[in-house]
């Protein structure tokens, strides 16, 4: 784990699924108490069988964990594809971030009333929590409620 933000609000986690299997994800989730798992991809879909939106609900309900899917917190097919072809992380940030400051407001306040009440981690693909844009939302999220946010590597 690595500590990203310390605030004085509700400590929320990150967790990206890449290189991980259902069952040792769902174990980094609960050693850490986590209650909810915030699918923050536009699309819950994944090559990986474990990682598509109902198998992932399923590992979800099974270890007693509630799994809310927040696809209008995830980054648009233009974005990752400007990212695809340039390879530059630093501008696919900036733009995802000006993005989301306008679009994913209302997605925003729905995580902040969750996370207020509730242990959450955020998913996405990408391992590295600073490689994804999971990262931009926790930052934004610990905007709205001063939370600290913790990156489960």
């Amino acid at each position: 784990m690595r500590e990203v933000r310390d605030g004085n609000g509700p400590r929320v986690f990150t967790i990206g699924y890449e290189g991980r299997t259902g069952e040792n994800l769902i174990a980094a989730l609960q050693e850490v108490g986590v209650d909810v798992l915030v699918d923050v991809r536009q699309r819950a879909m994944s090559r990986r069988a474990d990682f598509r939106g109902k198998a992932l609900a399923a590992f979800c309900d099974a270890a007693g964990i509630d799994y809310v899917g927040m696809p209008d917190l995830g980054s648009t097919d233009e974005l990752r594809d400007a990212l695809h072809e340039s390879g530059d992380i630093a501008k696919f940030m900036k733009k995802f971030e000006r993005h989301a400051r306008k679009a994913c407001v209302d997605g925003l306040e729905r995580l902040a009333q969750i996370a207020t009440t509730k242990t959450v981690a955020l998913l996405c693909y990408e391992r590295c929590h600073d490689e994804c844009h999971r990262s931009v939302v926790a930052q934004m999220l610990s905007e709205e409620i001063d939370a600290s946010i913790c990156a489960i590597i």
